[in-house]
């Protein structure tokens, strides 16, 4: 991903809750949180639409990255990865030593194994909570 822009909206449609940031040459500059509801693409447009309001700023004026189980419902997104792509990625910008991350989220379980020499995914294993509550 190359850009020219300094803004940077990163979604995350979760099965539960949607986030969403703002980021002005790498530094945090808002966030919000809602229940994702039924609604993925409503809830992060709106959200979308409330941080950009709020900053005076145009769609055309950010990248937009999703991720998230209801990452693709976003058509507002220039990019999209997945949820195991963007811890990789996060962790490593933190915390370049990390060598591996766990993901409790509101659908599955993640555990993920990165390369610190990389920073790429070396392998995941991945499960539904829901299975482990019923059969175990």
């Amino acid at each position: 991903m190359v850009t020219n822009l300094k803004h940077f909206i990163g979604i995350d449609i979760g099965s539960l809750a949607t986030k969403i940031v703002l980021i002005n040459d790498g530094k945090l500059i808002d966030h919000r949180t809602e229940r994702s509801t039924y609604d993925f693409k409503r809830v992060g447009h709106n959200l979308f639409e409330e941080l950009l309001r709020s900053h005076e700023l145009k769609a055309s004026d950010v990248f937009v990255m999703s991720t998230g189980y209801g990452r693709n419902t976003i058509d507002i997104a220039n990019d999209r990865v997945t949820e195991i792509t963007a811890h990789a990625r996060g962790v490593q910008y933190f915390f370049p030593e990390t060598h591996s991350v766990v993901d409790i989220g509101g659908q599955d379980s993640k555990a993920i194994v990165i390369s610190p020499k990389t920073g790429s995914v070396i392998d995941f294993q991945m499960n539904d909570k829901l299975q482990n509550l019923i059969f175990a």
